[in-house]
């Protein structure tokens, strides 16, 4: 169900990650995604979650009725929390599924870069607790992953051998069957070494889903159309092969200074109280 909405919505949107809607015509590149709010907080995860915890969770909830929503009713629904996830983790993967919620974050991952830098990017924590969750995971899962995403959308096909970024947090499935079923216009294999399985936490367990984040970089080693090769199961499949990390973003909050002295304070005012227990 997840991947069908992200058709959908890619299809609807036409977004900037690079897509065709079939019905317009119009196709978009496929490249590194360089607006992408790409952060994945390496350095500075502790400081990232006091954050979330004490100044952008709530704001972020109270200035979006759909976030609320479906924050609340992810509270409901998610299960006990496991993989050294924490509830706020399982609900967060809960929420990236829900319909509008997805399309307004996505939207805004692949775009916001000036937004995140200027610190008006509306979506921090949601942000924060799926890029940690995601890398939380990863460490109780073995080894990188072959998955599949199937789409009724086209990119440039001119990127034999080019580096890429979804630029996004990306669906993919490990059931190429289960990606057939969303789409077979342009299609991806997708050999993840960041990405991370969800299923046991999703919306929809069904799907066998990977989300991939949007600071992970595939080398595009094939791409293969129908008209030569006649049993393949998308008119153009990519083959993508993960070859690394690059986040522009990296702790960019705390680099700029924005927050370190704020939060060094904290940490020592912290440190005196347990001394003096106050």
């Amino acid at each position: 169900m997840l991947l069908i909405i992200e058709a959908l919505l890619l299809i609807s949107a036409a977004l900037e990650q690079g897509h065709r809607a079939a019905a317009e015509g119009l196709i978009y590149p496929f490249n590194m995604a360089l607006n992408s709010v790409d952060d994945q907080y390496d350095g500075c995860t502790e400081e990232m979650a006091h954050l979330v915890m004490t100044e952008y969770l709530q704001k972020e909830l109270n200035n979006s009725a759909a976030f609320k929503m479906a924050w609340q009713e992810a509270e409901n629904n998610t299960s006990a929390p496991e993989d050294d996830l924490t509830e706020n983790h399982l609900i967060a993967i809960y929420v990236y599924t829900d319909k509008e919620v997805y399309r307004e974050f996505n939207n805004a991952v692949r775009r916001e870069k000036e937004k995140y830098k200027n610190m008006t990017y509306p979506w921090f924590s949601l942000h924060f607790l799926l890029t940690e969750a995601i890398q939380l995971l990863k460490k109780t899962q073995e080894g990188c992953k072959s998955t599949y995403r199937g789409t009724d959308v086209e990119f440039d096909r001119d990127v034999l051998n080019a580096e890429v970024r979804f630029g996004s947090f990306t669906s993919s499935s490990l059931n190429r069957t289960v990606a057939e079923g969303f789409g077979n216009v342009f299609c991806f294999e997708i050999y993840t070494c960041e990405g991370a399985e969800v299923a046991n936490y999703s919306k929809f367990p069904d799907e066998d889903e990977v989300l991939i984040p949007p600071y992970e970089t595939f080398k595009v080693t094939a791409v293969r159309n129908r008209t030569d090769q006649n049993d393949l199961w998308c008119e153009t499949v990519f083959t993508l092969e993960s070859s690394g990390k690059i986040s522009d973003l990296n702790c960019r909050l705390f680099n700029t200074g924005n927050h370190v002295a704020g939060f060094s304070v904290l940490i020592i005012l912290t440190s005196f109280c347990k001394m003096f227990t106050c």
